[in-house]
């Protein structure tokens, strides 16, 4: 939550008027303008927020609530507000009668690039109210709605209004969110017992949560957990729920997954190439194969059923477990140089062998020569 100081400067940095300026300052101090209640579809409550320090209330256990959530944990949102203010919201009914209509938007949420009132409505709620209430909400297009009465009315505050859609919410993300709720309130960890977790991370990137646990047997889950939500580990909330190990991978930072993810997607399988030019399989790994890991050359010395052993360049040895060094390879941190002695054709990815169909005899006359 924004200091005093913090929010004069705020609202210096968006050259919000003065007028806008004093009425957030009020609505930032004031209770909600109303309570939520529970109905027979719907499940109301309260958030304990450690960003705002109180609770928030929601009048939906999941798009309400889903929605606090997302914004608890996006360093984009500064500040969030439930039952904000009551605003008039002034438009024609589908028979074309003058209606006005006295309305409290869900949030008022603060970010860093601006201001905003939120309402959050399901998709099929918005699909209604589109046909019941066409002068009041529009759908601007796939995916996007708008209130044209409720952007005016905040218009004239000083604010925008925002129709939000729980399309917009990814509930693998807000599971695992809600699942780490508890480490995000909690103390970080001390650097001494965060830096080795950290290393091997950094080391192997994609590393298998079930793997780095394998590795270091006396690590404890919470440890881990307790990293990823103080953002000293990342992991793609999207892709797994944090509690199936095998599938979730590790990284030092977001960049280095959307990195690794970019590599792994410019490898086309062979299964998407048509069968009479899907290359064979590639031979299978043995001793004296060489590797580029981390940007050094290394030699395959030993291919064990628990340990792998590597060697580098300048003789330095290197044991990983056999499941770890598996994880390398799938993540590409690991990658297998070319063989001496065999066409570097046959070597390249499917994708590319299938560009090198498309070429000249001389093309590949080059390329296997070299």
């Amino acid at each position: 939550m924004l200091t005093p100081s913090q929010f004069q400067r705020w609202c210096r940095r968006l050259a919000l008027p003065p007028a806008t300026c004093a009425l957030l300052a009020q609505l930032r101090m004031a209770p909600p303008a109303r309570r939520v209640r529970a109905q027979a579809s719907n499940v109301s409550g309260a958030y304990a927020s450690h960003k705002m320090g109180c609770t928030i209330q929601f009048e939906s256990h999941t798009v309400e609530l889903w929605a606090i959530s997302m914004m608890e944990h996006d360093p984009a949102v500064l500040e969030y507000y439930d039952q904000p203010t009551t605003v008039l919201l002034h438009y024609r009914s589908k028979t074309g009668r003058r209606l006005t209509v006295s309305h409290t938007p869900d949030f008022l949420v603060l970010t860093h690039e601006g201001v905003w009132l939120d309402e959050w409505k399901t998709e099929e709620t918005l699909q209604q109210l589109t046909r019941a209430q066409p002068a009041r909400y529009v759908r601007a297009e796939p995916g996007r709605w708008r209130c044209p009465p409720g952007e005016e009315a905040a218009t004239s505050l000083g604010l925008r209004y925002r129709v939000r859609s729980a399309a917009e919410l990814a509930p693998a993300v807000i599971r695992n969110l809600i699942f780490l709720d508890d480490y995000c309130r909690g103390p970080g960890l001390p650097p001494a017992q965060a830096a080795p977790v950290q290393a091997l991370v950094r080391a192997t990137p994609g590393l298998s949560l079930a793997t780095l646990l394998q590795a270091q047997p006396p690590l404890a889950l919470d440890v881990v957990y307790t990293l990823i939500a103080h953002a000293q580990v990342y992991v793609d909330l999207a892709a797994h729920p944090l509690i199936e190990h095998d599938a979730v991978r590790l990284y030092p930072d977001q960049a280095t997954a959307e990195a690794h993810a970019l590599l792994a997607a410019s490898h086309a399988p062979a299964e998407t190439l048509p069968v009479g030019e899907r290359p064979a399989s590639p031979p299978a790994l043995a001793v004296q194969t060489p590797l580029l890991w981390d940007g050094q050359r290394w030699q395959l010395l030993n291919l064990g059923h628990t340990t792998v052993t590597l060697r580098s360049a300048e003789g330095q040895l290197a044991d990983l477990p056999w499941q770890v060094f598996q994880d390398l390879l799938a993540a590409g941190t690991v990658a297998v140089l070319p063989v001496p002695g065999v066409p570097v054709l046959a070597q390249l990815s499917p994708a590319a062998q299938h560009l090198f169909g498309l070429a000249s005899p001389r093309d590949l006359a080059i390329a296997n020569a070299r």
